[in-house]
């Protein structure tokens, strides 16, 4: 809000100007206090988004990141009167993390609430193609880099370290520069039907494995048929490396 200094002379000023004069500070100090209360949405919009998003990247292993914030508030704003308590921000129900939004309420005797959005960019370093990836590529340093991108519409679909698609397969085709995610990419085949596996059994802090035989083939992460070679039982086990399965449940 820009102000303009006035100066005011009261040496010939007639009685009957005094109305005029009160009328129009009374207007200026309206004024004041509609840029008050915006300034409140204001702050507490930028301080609740920027809680946010630092608990997302905290919980989503983010590392250093640039938060870039812009504001937008209700027309009727600049129309609320001063809240003398603090504000209190929920966040709505509808919103995306590119564009925030927050119910504002005044708990005061006036009290208001006012729907305030926040346009959200942040910039941090995510995996990237180098060059154009086909399907079946398994991916390896060469393939992928770091670049500083904005995350804010990518709906959580990134990675931030080059290790976490290192070593996937590719099952949709990327092209070069384009921003990889799971949805791009699958662990490889780490168990054939019938290939020989080591079975790992742990229980108690004891472990103990002995040979098997896998029933079909897996991935890191499946669940998959082991037959035990020495006893010819079957059981449920979980792909963990290539060739290695942990026993999960063992059944006659």
């Amino acid at each position: 809000m820009i102000s303009k200094q006035i100066t005011f002379s009261f040496t010939p000023m007639r009685k009957n100007l005094f109305p005029l004069f009160f009328a129009g500070l009374s207007l200026v100090c309206s004024a004041a206090n509609a840029a008050d209360a915006t300034h409140q949405l204001d702050k507490i919009a930028r301080k609740s988004a920027q809680a946010e998003v630092k608990e997302m990247a905290q919980n989503q292993g983010w590392g250093k990141y640039d938060l870039q914030l812009e504001t937008v508030l209700p027309a009727e704003a600049s129309t609320l009167p001063v809240c003398k308590k603090n504000l209190l921000a929920t966040p709505t129900a509808r919103r995306t993390l590119y564009r925030l939004r927050y119910d504002v309420t005044c708990p005061d005797a006036q009290g208001w609430t006012q729907t305030v959005a926040v346009k959200i960019a942040v910039n941090l370093p995510i995996v990237v193609a180098m060059q154009t990836l086909d399907r079946g590529r398994v991916i390896d340093a060469q393939d992928v880099v770091l670049r500083v991108q904005d995350i804010a519409p990518l709906n959580a679909q990134f990675f931030t370290t080059t290790e976490e698609a290192i070593g996937q397969t590719v099952k949709r085709r990327i092209t070069s520069a384009q921003i990889v995610n799971s949805a791009q990419l699958e662990q490889p085949i780490m168990v054939e039907r019938g290939q020989s596996v080591l079975m790992v059994a742990r229980q108690n802090g004891i472990e103990a494995s002995t040979s098997g035989e896998a029933m079909k083939q897996g991935r890191k992460g499946d669940v998959i048929r082991v037959k035990n070679i020495s006893s010819q039982r079957t059981v449920d086990a979980i792909v963990v490396s290539p060739g290695v399965v942990h026993i999960l449940v063992a059944t006659r």
